[in-house]
């Protein structure tokens, strides 16, 4: 924490980054802004996280916003509580002619891989979640509630339904309500992708949706800050794309340059696709994840692909 920052005002700079976050707008180079910030310090993660369980009671920011206006002016007096959440979350007290700003929220619990990684963490009540390549997730569990968020990555749930202690997952300004299910979200810095494999599971509105949005065994939805993309996949396709969870990638009919890209997820070696008609190859098979050596050696041997190393990467061409 920078010195002569206090509490009150990196409270109000993680509200702002919160407030901005739920915007359309949104995009990767905000996202990107937004990491350096939370990166500068344990202060600034703690916050930012804080405020976010504080958020998800609440569909946007509008009690808070007047007073980010005056983030500045937060060392004078306050005479009266001028932040609002759902059920009094946040306080405002003055302490010493300074705004300090005090937020109530579960402890929660941070679970990451490393790229090429995957964990399978197990809660109190059965619940199974399964950490891809590079993914992190934070838990808090209460008497009364079960709060994933998704931080980057993918993740595989298998929910214990508890009608009296709600399953949620949230991603960025997106959040997934379990109804007894199993899925799989895949978050992309500005992109979310929900596919269900038994059960239902809810995906809340955001500002311009009217209702929820449930969705059902085989539904496969695709969201971005500005709309979403339903569509149905044969349960059998959804457990292949679930290979990663035995440590295998399968293609059918896909380009080299997506399979580039999925190889990329999981090794610190990178394949490289140095020309278009290279990437547009068509590939179909099942490999390894860790193993790009193998990969390569087939496209080389039943394709005719050209293989070149370049330092500890892997280019393919045509």
């Amino acid at each position: 924490m920078s010195a002569g920052i206090n509490t009150a005002e990196i409270s109000t700079q993680a509200a702002h980054w919160i407030e901005r976050r739920d915007r359309d707008e949104w995009n990767q180079a905000d996202q990107a802004e937004l990491d350096t910030w939370l990166n500068q310090s344990p202060a600034h993660r703690a916050a930012f996280w804080r405020l976010e369980a504080a958020w998800k009671d609440t569909n946007r920011l509008t009690a808070f916003k007047p007073s980010l206006r005056r983030s500045r002016q937060a060392r004078t007096a306050v005479s009266r509580p001028v932040f609002k959440f759902a059920a009094a979350i946040l306080l405002v007290a003055v302490c010493g002619g300074a705004a300090a700003l005090y937020v109530t929220t579960p402890d929660f619990k941070t679970y990451s891989t490393t790229v090429g990684g995957r964990e399978i963490l197990t809660l109190g009540d059965g619940t199974k979640i399964e950490l891809n390549t590079d993914s992190a997730v934070r838990v808090a569990q209460t008497a009364h509630s079960r709060e994933v968020w998704l931080d980057k990555g993918e993740a595989y749930f298998d929910v214990t339904h508890d009608a009296t202690r709600p399953f949620s997952v949230t991603v960025g300004n997106r959040r997934v309500t379990d109804l007894g299910t199993k899925f799989v979200i895949r978050r992309d810095i500005d992109r979310m992708k929900v596919a269900v494999l038994d059960g239902r599971v809810q995906l809340e509105p955001k500002d311009g949706e009217t209702k929820p949005t449930v969705l059902t065994e085989g539904d496969v939805i695709v969201a971005t800050n500005t709309k979403l993309v339903r569509s149905r996949t044969p349960a059998k396709q959804l457990e292949t794309d679930l290979g990663w969870r035995n440590g295998v990638l399968v293609f059918n009919d896909r380009t080299l340059a997506d399979v580039a890209a999925e190889f990329n997820r999981y090794n610190t070696r990178k394949l490289i696709v140095a020309d278009e008609k290279a990437a547009q190859t068509r590939i179909a098979g099942t490999f390894r994840a860790d193993n790009i050596d193998a990969f390569v050696n087939t496209a080389h041997r039943v394709l005719g692909l050209k293989v070149e190393k370049r330092g500890q990467d892997i280019a393919i061409s045509h």
